[in-house]
């Protein structure tokens, strides 16, 4: 080996530590609006994309964002779109051993002997050799080009017996498992015989993403006779350029029978980058009518299923009798439905002779004849989709030997009967899915492969979509349910509620009318669900899911209230503080907390002195007008304010009016409705709101203003500044709803939101005698929810 390749061996090594520190899976507990939150990697040097990750090139090193990032084979000069996907914590490397044409090349020297760059407008490799840059073809034919994990070497022929792929290497072993009892079996029908297919001409593509130049490829013959285990029969290759193309030239098979593993390194889709570390996946195939083999995510989960199937028959099957429903039966798993027909599985129907199956029915297929070594992910077709989909959700714990475990777990699943069925599982990936699309992170994938520029990316979203919405129990979404809004029922995912309106997450889905396909809703959506037509125009109510959230009904549709419709409570100091020269204030409040005894004789609690002391030292010093009504809680009140205020002359002034009965007119039809309706506070805020019960309240606006004109104008010849008027809830809501125009929220009948103690009006008259009027709070709130 030369030193260029110790050189990258370990630069990749310390590529791989950092991956490792840095990658894990996501949780989705830690989410905003109990969604999602950007998580992202924290990485050690170098600069940080807007996403907080940190970007490095293709040997690790991190980028540094003085680098001029258009400037080809430069640091930063990657042209794959970095932004993030929501969830995921993959470092984005990107690949900078690439340039635009062969003038971008930098300088060949001694110190850069051996190295490789892609120029892209030639799709070819430029090895740097005795100073000169030399296309990949002309040093295959001098010098050799080999490859092990990822890296390419010259002038050598590596040894990759002992690559690190996560599955079987060498020969005598069983591929994805042992079918025969033992690891150790005589392949020397395969071993020594002389080959049966000379000459043969075998391409394809090795794709996650695609696979990027320095993948090995290597195809392992399978002894038929001793049940598909690999015999020491190899053949490989190397991927010398961008796309993942791979090709045999001329290779002689004894069996037809391949299991065709790619090691190298992939685009990821969800960064738009390379992947962190080299990973291997496989195929199980037979290409007795073949010249065209693709490695990719079915394919490499197909294979323990395709061998399951094999040894099911009783080893009396070809391979390809069973390609198709396993094909079938991982798409399905995956809930992914293409278009049917019932043609043949492909290939010849009958049986290979001499190579040990005797003839066989072809199985009627649903997958248009398609094997999984058939498709492509830019093949232009629903099965580009589908696989892309797939390959996408594989990544749920990662995209390095996490993926692969992950993979083969679901495969191993699936073998035995061709179902994943691992509910708990298969929430997990619904979850995942879910928080991309409704993070915006499917079009950030999309932006990602559009960037490579190979091709149409095919429709893999609704496949992804169709998957977390079976999960999670949705159905169809069509004209017949449009507008419906779901939960998530299914108790297995971390979004689980019992009921639509139930404690727990918050998210909740509609069918959108327009693109007839589930989404997240919106909060006007989830909280106004089942509302219906308002009653009138400014019904207010709160949101089922957000309850401290408020809508209002106008003009024939509910939306959400803004400050100009729901006016907030000021803070009396702050008003009596802002009050303009000469102006004067009487606060229209009501009583402090009382006890149980709601009599004309009850007290206030030692809890409602206290609130009353405390409103009283807002005026400290000031000179204060008190009046109450006919209560002893009400005078209690005015009392209390008064010391805490400081006013050693208090004398008690009784009015009458202030009792609450003000806007009665039919205290027996009052009775009568609280008794029917709720009590009370139902009623009178009805009322107040709504104009109800007028056989038992005089009119709203002609009282409110007789109350203004008669009682509380001659008052202000008495006040010097301030005013305290204390009175009850009966009387405070509606007067203060109607001077506010129905903006500050007392609708109990609604919302349950009721006036505060010691909460009310200012009413405040200035030197022309015109008066304003401000909603006003002596406590922390204006309004208790009941």
């Amino acid at each position: 080996m030369n030193r260029l390749f110790w050189i990258i061996v370990c630069a990749l090594m310390t590529l791989s530590f950092e991956g490792c520190s840095e990658n894990s899976s996501s949780s989705n507990e830690d989410v905003v609006d109990d969604l999602y939150s950007d998580e992202t990697s924290s990485g050690s040097r170098g600069e940080k994309n807007s996403s907080g990750v940190v970007q490095k090139d293709s040997l690790g090193r991190p980028i540094s964002s003085a680098s001029d990032p258009g400037k080809p084979g430069e640091p930063g000069g990657s042209s794959s779109s970095t932004g993030a996907v929501v969830g995921i914590q993959d470092t984005v490397i990107a690949d900078t051993t690439v340039v635009v044409d062969v003038d971008a090349l930098p300088e060949c020297t001694a110190q850069s002997e051996g190295e490789s760059f892609m120029v892209k407008s030639e799709n070819k490799l430029y090895f740097c050799l005795a100073k000169e840059w030399v296309p990949s073809d002309e040093v295959s034919q001098t010098t050799g080009i080999s490859c092990r994990n990822g890296v390419l070497v010259t002038g050598a022929d590596v040894d990759d017996s002992d690559e690190d792929d996560s599955g079987s290497s060498g020969g005598n072993t069983f591929p994805w498992g042992n079918f025969g009892g033992g690891n150790s079996v005589n392949t020397d029908a395969v071993d020594t015989a002389e080959p049966r297919i000379v000459g043969a001409h075998l391409v394809g593509i090795a794709e996650k993403g695609p696979f990027r130049y320095g993948t090995s490829v290597k195809l392992i013959e399978l002894d038929s006779t001793q049940h598909l285990a690999d015999s020491k029969r190899t053949h490989k290759t190397c991927i010398l350029n961008g796309d993942g193309n791979f090709n045999f030239d001329s290779v002689d098979f004894v069996s037809p029978y391949l299991r065709v593993k790619a090691n190298g390194y992939f685009r990821n889709e969800l960064t738009g980058g390379l992947s962190s570390k080299p990973v291997t996946l496989e195929a199980v195939v037979d290409v007795t009518e073949k010249d065209s083999v693709n490695v990719n995510m079915l394919t490499h989960m197909e294979a323990p299923r395709v061998l399951k199937l094999v040894e099911n028959s009783g080893n009396n099957q070809p391979i390809r009798a069973v390609k198709a429903q396993a094909l079938r039966d991982i798409l399905s798993s995956f809930e992914i439905q293409l278009g049917e027909s019932s043609g043949s599985g492909g290939g010849n129907g009958g049986g290979f002779g001499g190579w040990g199956f005797g003839p066989q029915q072809q199985q009627q297929t649903t997958t248009d004849g398609r094997f999984a070594e058939d498709i492509g992910l830019f093949d232009g077709d629903e099965y580009s989709g589908a696989l892309l989909a797939i390959s996408i959700m594989m990544q749920r714990k990662g995209s390095g030997s996490e993926m692969l475990s992950y993979t083969s777990g679901i495969a191993d699943r699936i073998k035995g009967n061709g179902n994943w069925d691992d509910n708990n599982a298969k929430a997990d990936l619904a979850d995942w899915l879910m928080v991309l699309d409704t993070s915006g992170s499917y079009a950030t994938i999309r932006n990602n492969i559009a960037s490579w520029n190979m091709g149409e990316v095919p429709d893999f979203e609704k496949h992804l979509k169709r998957f977390w919405t079976k999960v999670y129990n949705f159905g169809d979404c069509g004209s017949h349910n449009a507008d419906t809004v779901k939960f998530i029922s299914n108790s297995l995912s971390a979004y689980f509620v019992s009921g639509y309106d139930q404690p727990g997450p918050s998210v909740r889905f509609i069918c959108d009318a327009s693109t007839h396909e589930w989404r997240a809703a919106t909060d006007l959506e989830k909280d106004t669900y089942g509302f219906g037509r308002g009653e009138y125009d400014g019904q207010l109510k709160s949101g089922i899911i957000n309850k401290d959230r408020y809508y209002i009904y106008d003009d024939n549709k509910w939306r959400a209230t803004t400050s100009d419709d729901i006016q907030d409570f000021e803070d009396i100091e702050s008003v009596y503080k802002g009050l303009k020269s000469g102006e004067k204030v009487i606060f229209f409040l009501r009583h402090a907390k009382r006890s149980d005894d709601t009599g004309k004789k009850g007290h206030l609690t030692d809890e409602g002195k206290s609130q009353s002391k405390q409103v009283g030292e807002k005026f400290k010093g000031e000179s204060i007008y008190f009046a109450n009504s006919t209560y002893t809680r009400s005078l209690e009140t005015c009392e209390n304010i008064a010391a805490g205020a400081g006013v050693s002359n208090f004398s008690e002034n009784t009015i009458e009016a202030l009792d609450g009965e003000w806007y009665v007119k039919d205290d027996s039809k009052l009775e009568q409705h609280k008794s029917s309706d709720g009590g009370g506070w139902v009623v009178a805020s009805a009322y107040a709101y709504k104009g109800a019960y007028t056989d038992a309240f005089y009119d709203l606006k002609t009282y409110s203003e007789k109350f203004i004109t008669e009682i509380i104008k001659p008052e202000f010849s008495n006040v010097k500044k301030v005013g305290v008027f204390i009175s009850h809830d009966m009387f405070v809501v509606p007067l203060t709803a109607y001077f506010t125009d129905k903006k500050v929220n007392l609708r109990y009948f609604e919302t349950k939101q009721w006036i505060n103690y010691l909460a009310g009006l200012a009413i405040i008259m200035g030197t022309d005698g015109k008066i304003r009027y401000v909603p006003v709070r002596g406590l922390d709130s204006g309004t208790m929810t009941m």
